[in-house]
């Protein structure tokens, strides 16, 4: 049988009403609080009996104390003395129970209660939510950046296009919280004026519901990506151990005494280096073992101390379509991203290095447009100038390549060998690497990307 009970819970941070009702129910079903959290709760199994519960705010308080102030032990003297037994601590909070059947209320002043439990949110909650509102309305910028820069691939990728709401519902669950106490607070402050102090009464269905989307979208973007998935776990996994172990060395230093201005820049620095570590290790991966990507690559090869990856994944275009390509190694890789909106597939044909020097290769991307309405910003942001550059489309003839509209590229006033090819529902850019252009070509060219 089990003698713990670990629970989710959502709990604002001032709303000492729900709190209190929640640990008088899980006592009658004979779970005892034990250690509350931001989201984990911990009850231990004990004899169902009725309690009574009441949630009090010490201001001063800190989770970084060596122990509890002098005034918090001398306020527990006091409800000892009245029948009130301390449960637990949450920073500034203390959860009292009492098995008296009618006990004296620990706060009899509205106006000290009220004035008490803002003094507390402004130490604990506040702070962090509008640190988490602003890291959140820069999240919101920087997607709004990703898209102004290349609207295709932001509109062709699962995690960009639900990225957006994402962040969106989790600013509304962020300023619910804050929007909802003031409000509370605000009429409390009058209702504590007529001798009266309000209950909180929040909406825990809204809160969850909010918090809830922002983490289905977020899971859902990561379906059927392995990289997406990879760096979703492994961030998880990153900030789980960062918070157990920092948690652990809190406590650890708060057992031995430790000055409470020690504790906090201990604990802090070490989330923060563990942060960059874990940040710096992932990022390393990646780079070195190909990590996260969709498929591993059919083998590899070293040239020039480097290791490189070969592919052989299948291309519609090739340089076997074209001409004969005689004893060269090529990796062929098909790289696709897909929404309702936009698909954007890369493929390419690359020899193999320091093989066959001078032989044909090719790269081409097919933007699949599903959404009309989207075709001219498709078409605006591919054929938009680079002024770095200096390279720009310019108009081409059309008619052997069997599509709708050609342009060519020009780089510093000069043709290139990067052509834009457009259709009604497609546009496809393509650069040919030692082939030279013939209408044959085009036209092979043309009807493959068309139909792919």
């Amino acid at each position: 049988m089990k003698n713990h009970r670990y629970c989710l819970e959502f709990f604002a941070f001032y709303d000492h009403t729900a709190i209190q009702r929640r640990v008088e129910e899980m006592a009658a079903q004979g779970w005892l609080l034990e250690k509350p959290g931001n989201f984990l709760w911990i009850y231990r199994r004990t004899e169902p009996r009725r309690l009574h519960a009441a949630v009090t705010y010490f201001p001063t308080a800190s989770p970084f104390d060596p122990s509890p102030s002098q005034g918090e032990l001398t306020m527990e003297e006091f409800c000892a003395q009245d029948g009130w037994r301390l449960l637990a601590r949450w920073g500034q909070m203390q959860i009292f129970v009492s098995q008296e059947e009618d006990p004296v209320p620990i706060d009899t002043d509205p106006m000290t209660q009220v004035e008490t439990v803002h003094r507390s949110m402004k130490r604990a909650m506040l702070p962090g939510h509008l640190v988490l509102a602003a890291v959140i309305l820069w999240q919101l910028w920087f997607q709004l950046l990703q898209f102004r820069q290349g609207p295709v691939g932001f509109l062709a990728s699962t995690s960009s296009l639900l990225g957006v709401p994402m962040w969106l519902l989790l600013l509304l669950a962020t300023l619910y919280e804050i929007f909802f106490y003031f409000w509370w607070h605000r009429k409390a402050v009058r209702g504590a004026a007529d001798g009266f102090f309000l209950p909180v009464r929040t909406n825990r269905l809204a809160s969850a519901l909010l918090l809830g989307g922002a983490i289905f979208l977020l899971l859902f973007s990561a379906i059927g990506s392995r990289s997406r998935l990879g760096i979703l776990l492994g961030g998880c996994a990153l900030y789980g151990v960062t918070i157990l172990l920092t948690g652990r060395v809190r406590e650890m230093m708060k057992r031995r005494g430790a000055p409470k201005m020690a504790t906090m820049v201990v604990t802090i620095g070490l989330a923060a280096i563990f942060a960059s570590l874990s940040v710096w290790g992932m990022v390393a991966a990646t780079i070195r073992g190909n990590l996260w990507r969709e498929h591993p690559p059919a083998e590899t090869y070293e040239f020039s101390g480097h290791t490189f990856s070969v592919y052989h994944d299948p291309l519609p275009l090739t340089v076997a379509d074209l001409t004969a390509p005689g004893d060269v190694r090529y990796s062929t890789q098909a790289e696709r991203e897909e929404t309702f909106l936009l698909a954007q597939t890369r493929y390419s044909q690359d020899a193999l290095l320091g093989e066959a020097c001078g032989a044909p290769e090719l790269t081409y991307t097919i933007i699949e447009v599903k959404a009309p309405f989207l075709y001219p910003l498709c078409l605006a942001s591919v054929t938009k100038e680079d002024p770095l550059f200096e390279t720009q489309y310019r108009p081409a003839e059309a008619g052997p390549w069997g599509a709708a509209a050609a342009y060519q590229m020009y780089r510093h006033g000069e043709p290139t060998s990067w052509y834009l090819l457009l259709w009604e529902d497609r546009l496809a850019e393509v650069r040919l690497e030692d082939l030279p252009l013939t209408p044959q070509r085009m036209a092979v060219i043309g009807e493959k990307l068309r139909t792919a």
